[in-house]
Formats: structure tokens, C-alpha cells, sequence
């Protein structure tokens, strides 16, 4: 029984002395236990641009969209004066003139909704896949 104690007591001792020594030398860094390829690192790379890419697009089609609203509701605007000017015209130049003033109006929504999607500056561009890896050449097979 005091044999058991002995041991008991000389191993938590050891235990206890041993510990902090091992906790003190093991500062470094320890080595990544899974290292990805160059193959698959731009993969994710791939998927994160196109994350990004989807964003911007969303965001640009967000800011469009007021725009397309305005530009629609500016042509109903301008279809609508025409339909009800043209019931009280009488001669063929009065219709000309409204036809001419129903294009115009149209022209100059069009130009507007042009110049302000302009102003939003250039579409996002979508990124290219990443390469695919080459595959190694298979080594001849020996005829013996």
C-alpha cells in the first residue's frame, strides 16, 4: 500500500515538473495540418470574386432600377398627352406637330435614363474560371 502511494506520488511529482517545461517549449507555430494547392486556392479565390461580383451587380441593378421607373413613367407621360391631344386635332399639321412633341419627349427620357445609367460608371465585370490544371503526362508502358 505505501509502495502504490510512493509511485503515485513520485508520478503526479514528475507530471508537475515536466509540464511547464513542455508548455514553455512549445511556442512555434505549429505546421498547417491540411495545405491547399495552387489549383485550389484560386478556386476559392474564384468563388469569393464571384460573391463580390453578384454584390455589385445586385447593387447596381438596385440603383437602375428608380431610373428604368422614371424613364417608364416619362414615356407613359408623353404617350398619354399624345392620346389625348390627338381627339381634338382637326388639321394634318396640328398632328405633326404632336407626333413631332411625342417623339421628342421620348428622345429626351431615353437620353436622360442613358446619361444617368452612365453615370453609374461601367458594369461590374464577371471574373474568369481559374485554369485548369494540367494533368501529367502517363509514362510509356514497357513491352517486356
Amino acid at each position: 500500500m505505501i509502495l502504490i502511494k510512493k509511485v503515485g506520488a513520485i508520478t503526479v511529482l514528475a507530471l508537475a515538473l515536466a509540464t511547464p517545461n513542455a508548455m514553455a517549449a512549445d511556442t512555434t507555430t505549429p505546421a498547417p495540418l491540411n495545405t491547399l494547392s495552387a489549383r485550389e486556392q484560386a478556386v476559392i479565390e474564384f468563388q469569393n470574386s464571384i460573391a463580390a461580383f453578384r454584390t455589385a451587380q445586385a447593387a447596381r441593378q438596385a440603383a437602375i432600377r428608380p431610373l428604368a421607373d422614371a424613364h417608364q413613367a416619362a414615356v407613359v407621360a408623353a404617350n398619354t398627352a399624345f392620346t389625348t391631344a390627338i381627339a381634338t386635332v382637326t388639321t394634318q399639321e396640328a398632328r405633326d406637330a404632336l407626333v413631332t412633341t411625342r417623339k421628342n419627349a421620348i428622345t429626351a427620357a431615353h437620353t436622360t435614363f442613358k446619361a444617368a445609367v452612365d453615370a453609374l460608371g461601367a458594369k461590374p465585370t464577371k471574373p474568369a474560371k481559374p485554369a485548369k490544371a494540367e494533368k501529367a503526362p502517363k509514362a510509356p508502358k514497357s513491352g517486356n
